[in-house]
């Protein structure tokens, strides 16, 4: 399988004020980080389950492209998804995953779909193994998250931040080494992430949600350096937010500093973007919240990082 490559979206961003549609508070306005270097778009894919039934949405700055779920329920349940590799053509796509369930078994899942066609194609899981032959099960930590397609991350329920590599094989993908990151998130948070590149070297990207202090966290790490991961304070949110998806920036030129950030309220079922004006800067600079979608739309469990 194809490693699947970031996709520009041709949607203009959009920006302004509005309310958190979770907490109805004002996370108050900023310029648009985006309006000195021309148009910039940000785009990703946002997945869990509702209803019995997976589900996928794609999203184009704050606008839901493309929405799809299996064509019948599944049993079993996800907490999070990790992107490992994909490929696609102008009408069809296919994505492979390691999926952490519910139940403590890890689960290599991979999607399928038509553009435009609601009903997935392809919804098909496999045993996730370790790099030592053992499945994967019994795996339930608090949180987990992706970073590129060489380690996924997880907060214990003590608070620790580790990073386990990935290994590619003939049969997919296994989990590997273990490393504690030098830094801690609370057991309960709320975590996503993302990759990007800067001046030559890959950085993984871990965003958090403090339900103490309801503060937006992150954390910057280089994966062959884990050691060196540092953990940084950047925006104060509303209450009532638990998942959230980052999705990496693009311009006429390529890849920009900026990331969007989806934040979602399972109960409400609304989703709003703040865009972040560098990622790798950790910058405390956010565009206004922009909602996502349809209001009531996001009730959903197991969301995607």
């Amino acid at each position: 399988m194809k490693m699947k490559t970031q996709r520009r979206s041709a949607l203009v961003a959009i920006a302004g004020t509005a309310l958190l549609a979770g907490s109805l508070t004002a996370l108050g306005a900023a310029s648009s980080p985006a309006a000195a270097a021309g148009t910039v778009n940000c785009s990703g894919s946002i997945n869990g389950k509702a209803g019995g039934y997976l589900r996928k949405r794609s999203v184009s700055n704050s606008t839901v492209t493309g929405s799809y779920r299996s064509a019948g329920t599944v049993t079993w349940s996800p907490r999070a998804w990790i992107e490992v590799g994909g490929a696609g053509d102008e009408t069809t796509w296919k994505t492979s995953y390691i999926v952490p369930g519910a139940d403590g078994t890890g689960r290599t899942v991979t999607i399928a779909g038509t553009i435009g066609q609601p009903v997935l194609t392809e919804t098909r899981s496999a045993q996730l193994y370790r790099t030592n032959g053992a499945a994967v099960t019994g795996w339930s930590p608090k949180k987990v998250v992706n970073g590129p397609t060489t380690a996924v991350y997880s907060v214990t329920s003590s608070g620790v931040v580790q990073q386990t590599a990935l290994a590619y094989s003939s049969t997919g993908a296994r989990l590997g080494t273990v490393t504690n990151l030098p830094v801690t998130l609370p057991s309960t948070t709320t975590v996503a992430g993302v990759w990007t590149n800067h001046n030559g070297v890959t950085y993984n990207l871990l965003y958090s949600i403090n339900p103490s202090t309801s503060k937006l966290e992150q954390i910057v790490v280089r994966p062959d350096r884990p050691a060196e991961a540092k953990k940084y304070v950047v925006r104060s949110l509303g209450s009532g937010w638990r998942y959230m998806s980052v999705h990496n920036c693009y311009d006429a030129d390529g890849a920009v500093a900026a990331k969007d950030i989806v934040l979602i309220n399972p109960t409400t079922g609304n989703a709003v973007r703040l865009r972040q004006s560098s990622g790798i800067g950790h910058s405390t600079t956010f565009s206004a919240p922009v909602r996502v979608g349809t209001d009531g739309t996001w009730k959903w469990s197991g969301i995607s990082s």
